[in-house]
């Protein structure tokens, strides 16, 4: 399954329109100016010339986002690691080097950097963790988690699946 998601980091320079253009197209990166002038009662040229201001700032981007347990794309999982200090930047510059891995965080708590990534199997986790992982300097332990099923993604909620309709 496919959307069209906008990402931000921040809305603190974009006025009250344009704040209200994005959160239109949060809900629904598809749609159109017109709808989205009628939904927050100003011209669609208003919209326009606002979404052209939006997508000027480099923090808001334009994606397709794909649901992560989709059976062709294999499986997907997160990595929480517990990384020398001196070296949190540089290791999370290199983990997004790799295209199967779809997000990279520095974070507060028990792991220093967290990464969310896909790849087609298990065997395929199992090795991307015991020979590249295990060799970036300065991780000192990691803990694997696979992801059993999506409820919410991208602030996206999802229904059951054509597979959990079939079983009831």
């Amino acid at each position: 399954m496919r959307e069209f998601m906008w990402d931000f980091v921040s809305t603190n320079d974009l006025d009250e329109t344009e704040q209200a253009v994005l959160s239109q197209l949060k809900a629904d990166g598809r749609m159109s100016s017109v709808d989205i002038a009628k939904r927050i009662g100003v011209t669609e040229a208003t919209v326009r010339r606002k979404m052209a201001r939006i997508l000027e700032d480099p923090d808001i981007c334009i994606q397709a986002v794909v649901r992560p347990l989709r059976s062709d794309l294999g499986i997907a999982a997160i990595v929480g690691l517990d990384v020398d200090r001196e070296h949190i930047i540089s290791v999370a510059r290199k983990l997004s080097e790799y295209s199967f891995v779809d997000s990279v965080y520095a974070m507060t708590g028990p792991f220093d950097i967290i990464i969310q990534l896909t790849l087609p199997s298990t065997t395929a986790l199992h090795d991307f963790l015991v020979s590249e992982l295990a060799n970036v300097p300065g991780i000192k332990d990691s803990e694997s988690y696979m992801i059993g099923r999506v409820f919410k993604h991208s602030g996206r909620a999802y229904q059951r699946s054509k597979t959990e309709e079939k079983r009831g």
